[in-house]
């Protein structure tokens, strides 16, 4: 049997799998399902249509499923998917997607979510990422793989942080963060901006120590000065970088071609790719066509 408290409140047909602990004062949906060695340490309120994985930890405090802060919200079915092995500090929040926006949000495998982290409806934070104290996602947000948000920053909505980019503490982010990239506030009265490589990131990818040095080659082509990006991203894919370099300019070209910065601006009203593969088969056939 799970492990339950006794001051909760339960919904009967909430499927909470043995091994998960629900303490004090929690409440979860008829909608929700928890896995095995999850953790809701106390005062956590889980509803509507949430899916949480295996091994998580929620500290007090935390709401998840609510409904969306965004008028395109229209009381339908959306969902809310958090992977394995994430953390969850005080206060955390995160909301169910909207219909228009692919019906989802998601957070992947081992991140860690520190206190008062609010992640808005339609995002998607991959695996390996560490929002820092009080970040705030807005709408239709991609933080990938091992991205680190250092406190109290914010995210613009359709804003893509990219794989092991780092921004720096109290940084709003308005546009794309290339990834292994360190983004933040240079200097008063100048805008956020690159700023070097974030070294860490680096490491934590575990790269071919050839990989590592084109993406470094590459890094220091693309940011050492203001000159034309554009320019600089078709000679150094005509000059045939692979691997982790090319990725790093074939992303930097799609910002170019988004709008102010973001690329994801082109899913406004649509599907995002993302949402086929993670929605569960039978709520794939539901999702909203693009909009011509």
């Amino acid at each position: 049997m799970a492990d339950v408290e006794v001051l909760r409140e339960v919904a009967p047909s909430a499927q909470v799998a043995p091994g998960a602990r629900i303490g004090p004062y929690c409440t979860v949906g008829p909608n929700v399902t928890i896995g095995p060695d999850t953790v809701l340490s106390r005062r956590i309120s889980v509803t509507g249509n949430t899916t949480i994985g295996s091994g998580n930890y929620f500290a007090e405090g935390c709401v998840l499923g609510q409904p969306p802060q965004d008028l395109k919200y229209q009381g339908g079915r959306t969902m809310l998917i958090i992977g394995h092995r994430n953390r969850f500090g005080i206060g955390v929040t995160a909301h169910i997607g909207t219909e228009v926006g692919g019906q989802l949000t998601r957070i992947g495998d081992d991140n860690v979510l520190d206190d008062g982290c609010h992640i808005a409806h339609d995002c998607y934070v991959d695996d390996r990422a560490h929002l820092g104290r009080g970040v705030l996602l807005a709408g239709h947000i991609r933080v990938q793989t091992g991205a680190v948000i250092d406190e109290l920053a914010g995210a613009h909505h359709f804003t893509t942080l990219g794989r092991f980019c780092r921004v720096g503490p109290h940084t709003p982010v308005r546009r794309d963060v290339p990834p292994f990239t360190d983004f933040r506030w240079p200097c008063r009265g100048a805008g956020p901006t690159v700023v070097g490589i974030h070294e860490e990131g680096i490491r934590a990818a575990g790269l071919s120590q050839a990989d590592e040095v084109e993406l470094r080659r590459t890094l220091h082509e693309l940011f050492e000065d203001e000159s034309a990006l554009q320019t600089k991203i078709e000679t150094l894919l005509n000059m045939g970088v692979e691997g982790e370099a090319a990725d790093l300019c074939e992303f930097c070209q799609r910002s170019l071609r988004g709008v102010f910065g973001r690329w994801r601006e082109i899913y406004r009203g649509k599907t995002p790719p993302e949402a086929p593969r993670h929605l569960p088969p039978e709520r794939r056939p539901e999702i909203r066509r693009p909009l011509p």
